[in-house]
């Protein structure tokens, strides 16, 4: 038998599984001579579906999104919590750099002067 017909009558029961409306011995009365092959398939699709559980549409998920960062961010200024301030940090970051600078300088400046001497 054609591969294809397997695919296009495992899809069709796909779709009758999915809309609660799937009965399997409706596909296997469409081609008689291969139902040893076709059942095993059925049955394990019927399976499949049976331990899945229905996912919650898209908008309830965003809608739980939202709620969640909402309530998030209102902990976050309950808390007190301040965002990071990018312009402090470069202004700390500068400060750190030129003291490593200062501190190198002086350091080279002192082996110098003791190998003068």
């Amino acid at each position: 038998m054609d591969p294809k017909i397997f695919k296009e009558i495992l899809a069709v029961h796909a779709d009758q599984l999915v809309k609660g409306q799937a009965r399997s011995e409706d596909y296997l009365q469409l081609i008689p001579e291969e139902e040893a092959a076709l059942a095993p398939l059925l049955s394990v699709a019927e399976r499949i579906k049976s331990t899945l559980k229905p996912i919650t549409p898209q908008s309830d998920f965003e809608e739980q999104l939202k709620r969640d960062l909402m309530a998030a961010a209102y902990l976050h200024r309950a808390e007190g919590y301040t965002p990071p301030d990018p312009s402090r940090d470069l202004l700390i970051l500068a400060g750190i750099i030129a003291f490593i600078i200062s501190l190198a300088s002086l350091l080279v400046a002192l082996r110098l002067r003791s190998q003068g001497k």
